[in-house]
């Protein structure tokens, strides 16, 4: 895809919008319509007029990576505000009505006062319309962010030892995961043992492991600003019973979820597999929250994979398949892996081993 050739599907949201103008302040899809990671605002008119409106700190990184696209650079100074710079744009486009991915409050009462209630609309919807499907190049920088991720479970699962720390381990990971390439981490990488494997989005501590404790490895990578998320759970040592049940179940309902995942496929149907395992396992109550989202710049983007959601999945989303039970006091698995929806299957890009002791 050229350089700049996302910026059509925003004029496109335009024109069929019936809007003169789009303004893009959600850092995520200024990056996904531009590659530019910086600036306030970008505004698209149906027209290919774009701007990017950027302060000092981000202006020659943008005069570079817009050199030649047509997309006009404007400095906005110290001393001015963004809000009077945007206002500019759109007079001097002649903008009667405009729509935007998200607004301050402030500014969204300035607009309002400018183009009225009826002249501004929200399109947050359509913009993640068009980031659901993944092109070729989004899937190439996933596919590393994944690899990369792989490489950093790799590392976890040989320090599942006595004495080791959660932080310590965390640790290890990123070093690891930065040698091969992450730019950095989508969330805070979580390594979390005993009683804190419990906790869903537990933070890593200083806790140190300690013989027959389930340990939960969430983590995740970013490649070129597209990202990876994973999890797998192991044991420090020798397993007990009830830790292989909790595993087992995890597995199976995870293995059968990935099985129904393909293009066509209702997102609470794909839930509703994984659900089902655990809850007939007698565990329903401790599965506390929906098997997966979609990811891609963010790690968190639609469609959310979960009980009452009626997204239809398409060819070309990348969604997780994350499972997990969790018994409080006591210990929790989690599984999860990034997975490519095709016209009939899935692929899985986070090839980790599993078990207990991989």
């Amino acid at each position: 895809m050229p350089r700049f050739g996302r910026l059509s599907r925003a004029e496109d949201i335009a024109s069929k919008e019936g809007l003169d103008a789009l303004i893009i302040s959600r850092p995520s899809n200024i990056f996904y319509l531009t590659g530019f990671r910086g600036g306030s605002r970008l505004i698209s008119s149906p027209d290919g007029e774009a701007f990017i409106l950027v302060g000092g700190v981000d202006l020659t990184a943008a005069e570079e990576h817009f050199s030649g696209s047509g997309v006009h650079v404007l400095h906005v100074k110290l001393g001015e505000q963004l809000d009077e710079v945007m206002l500019k744009v759109l007079e001097e486009l002649g903008a009667k009505s405009a729509g935007y991915d998200e607004l301050p409050i402030g500014t969204y009462k300035r607009l309002i006062e400018r183009l009225g209630v009826d002249g501004l609309k929200d399109v947050s919807k359509q913009m993640w319309e068009l980031r659901k499907a993944k092109d070729e190049e989004e899937l190439r920088r996933i596919r590393k962010a994944c690899a990369i991720a792989v490489r950093g479970m790799e590392v976890a699962s040989e320090l599942m030892e006595p004495g080791r720390t959660e932080l310590e381990v965390v640790g290890e990971i990123e070093r690891e995961m930065r040698r091969a390439g992450s730019e950095g981490h989508p969330f805070n990488l979580i390594v979390a043992s005993g009683k804190n494997s419990a906790l869903p989005h537990a933070l890593s501590s200083d806790k140190a492991f300690k013989p027959g404790e389930l340990v939960v490895v969430d983590i995740g990578a970013t490649y070129r600003g597209y990202v990876s998320d994973m999890t797998r759970t192991f044991v420090v040592g020798e397993h007990e019973a009830w830790q292989e049940e909790l595993y087992d179940i995890v597995l199976r309902a995870q293995e059968e979820a990935r099985r129904a995942v393909r293009a066509g496929v209702r997102a609470s149907d794909v839930d509703e597999v994984a659900r089902r395992i655990v809850e007939e396992a007698g565990y329903g109550p401790y599965f506390v929250h929906g098997l997966g989202h979609g990811l891609g710049v963010e790690v968190h983007e639609p469609p959310r994979i979960g009980p009452g959601v009626e997204d239809i999945l398409g060819v070309g989303y990348t969604i997780t398949v994350e499972p997990g039970i969790y018994l409080p006091g006591r210990g929790g698995v989690r599984i999860e892996d990034t997975v490519l929806v095709l016209e009939d299957g899935h692929e899985v890009l986070t090839p980790f081993p599993y078990g207990l002791r991989p």
